[in-house]
């Protein structure tokens, strides 16, 4: 574990960032090699620096902190999280197009179930997702790129959504 220590997010318990792109790019390199599926998750924390700036930072990094066990927990095993910046988080999994929606959707909807509490109130996040699957001879930047931009367009779409390639 020392050797990970490094490599991982304080706040968190996720991946930096940095880690996580050097493992995706393994994880497709195998994913290719193997002709395994691999869906790649980018989701957002939605209005985060609304939040920070009405319930103040400490409570948002609790939120925070809450949100990648949360995402643990649905994923089960099945992949890893990273903490991209922010509120922003990505995760790859060995599953198709369909089944990565599904978990996407799954994260997305036990996000506002939760109130998180502050000195000013009780508030409640909401994210918004990206999901791509590996395209066959695909590097991984283009996947990663993908799932980032149809997480912007959950975010350009009202929020509180996931979209796909």
């Amino acid at each position: 574990m020392t050797e990970l220590a490094p490599q991982i997010d304080l706040l968190t318990a996720a991946w930096k960032r940095r880690y996580f792109l050097v493992q995706l790019a393994r994880a497709v390199g195998e994913a290719q090699r193997f002709r395994q599926p691999l869906a790649l998750i980018h989701l957002d924390v939605d209005d985060l620096q609304e939040h920070n700036d009405v319930h103040g930072q400490g409570s948002v990094d609790g939120a925070l902190s809450w949100l990648a066990v949360r995402m643990s927990n649905i994923l089960d095993g099945r992949g890893p999280i990273g903490r991209l910046d922010g509120g922003a988080f990505a995760t790859f999994v060995p599953l198709t197009l369909q089944p990565a929606l599904k978990m996407a959707e799954r994260i997305r909807r036990t996000v506002p179930q939760t109130k998180h509490a502050s000195a000013f109130g009780d508030y409640r996040l909401t994210i918004s997702a990206g999901v791509a699957a590996l395209r066959r001879g695909e590097p991984w930047g283009n996947l990663f790129e993908a799932a980032e931009n149809a997480c912007r367009k959950a975010k350009q779409g009202g929020r509180d959504g996931v979209v796909h390639r």
